[in-house]
Order: structure tokens, then C-alpha cells, then sequence
């Protein structure tokens, strides 16, 4: 009976820690303008930083310059510079934010969320043959001020295998 009692006490915990998703956007509606080419009397380059929610403590940062466009991990006063993994993981030239949304992955416990992970869509040109363009789904571990990538997916389950990528991060 006790060994039933633990079973069922350890199945409760391991559910209460299900894997799940928060969405938070990075449209222009939603965001905070750091600076953007756009005020600019006579800027060099297109280029904008924008400040975008996130939750757990976390914010985005989605930074463009040049053509290209990624995005930060920041956590408190610690910002996780993603650019260099970033244009390596797009798969092609001219890489960028494909949409808006940012997918969260993290647990719920007594109705607050904790997230571990990032998923987010990059486009980028394909290098041998311009009129095409590869998508990407991204995954950065967020580890407290410590965001790495953690690896790209795409391809027919690109959705499935960027979530179980990102469930790895989970502490």
C-alpha cells in the first residue's frame, strides 16, 4: 500500500510538470522601439532593436541589421547574444524572423508558468538558387541568462521535433 501511495504521489508531480506552450508576439503592436532606422534623418543601414515581452522573467530583444533580423535572450541584466548561431542555423543567406510569434516551452505549477526553452521561425534566401528560401524553426535553451541554441528543425515534422528538442532544456 505504501509503495501504491508513492506511485500515485510521483505520477501527480510528473503531471503537474507537463510540458506545455505560452505564445508571445514580436509584431510592432506589441513591442517597445529601442531604435529603428525609420527615425533616422540619415541612417546607414536598415536597422531596428525592438523590446518584446516574454514571460518568466524573461524579454526578447529582435534585433535587424543588414538584411537580417534574430533574436536575444534577456533575463534580468544578462542579454544572450544569438546573432552568430543564428545566421549559422538559418540554412542560407539573409536570415531573418519569419513571423511574429514566439513559442514559449515550459511547465505550469500552481498556475505559473516556467519556461526553459524557445521556438521561433527564421527564413532565409538558399544559396544556390535565389528565388528560393528555406524556413527554419529554431530552439534556444533559455538557462537564466544563459541562452544557447540548441538546434534547428525543418522539414515534414519540424513542429514535433523542435518541441522535443526544447523539452531537453527542461530542468
Amino acid at each position: 500500500m505504501k509503495h501504491l501511495i508513492l506511485s500515485l504521489l510521483f505520477a501527480g508531480s510528473c503531471l503537474a510538470q507537463k510540458a506545455t506552450s505560452v505564445y508571445t508576439s514580436t509584431a510592432l503592436k506589441d513591442v517597445k522601439v529601442l531604435s529603428s532606422s525609420e527615425l533616422e534623418k540619415e541612417p546607414e543601414i536598415d536597422h531596428f532593436e525592438h523590446l518584446c515581452k516574454g514571460t518568466g522573467g524573461y524579454e526578447l530583444l529582435h534585433r535587424s541589421g543588414d538584411a537580417r533580423s534574430w533574436t536575444d535572450v534577456r533575463f534580468g541584466e544578462t542579454t544572450s547574444d544569438l546573432y552568430q548561431a543564428t545566421m549559422q542555423a538559418g540554412r542560407g543567406l539573409f536570415v531573418c524572423k519569419q513571423n511574429d510569434v514566439v513559442e514559449w516551452r515550459g511547465t505550469t505549477k500552481d498556475g505559473v508558468f516556467t519556461p526553459y526553452a524557445i521556438i521561433y521561425r527564421v527564413i532565409a534566401q538558399d544559396p544556390e538558387d535565389h528565388t528560393k528560401s528555406n524556413s527554419t524553426l529554431l530552439v534556444i535553451a533559455l538557462n537564466k541568462g544563459n541562452a544557447k541554441l540548441l538546434g534547428a528543425r525543418h522539414g515534414k515534422n519540424e513542429d514535433a521535433d523542435a518541441k522535443a528538442l526544447a523539452d531537453t532544456a527542461a530542468p
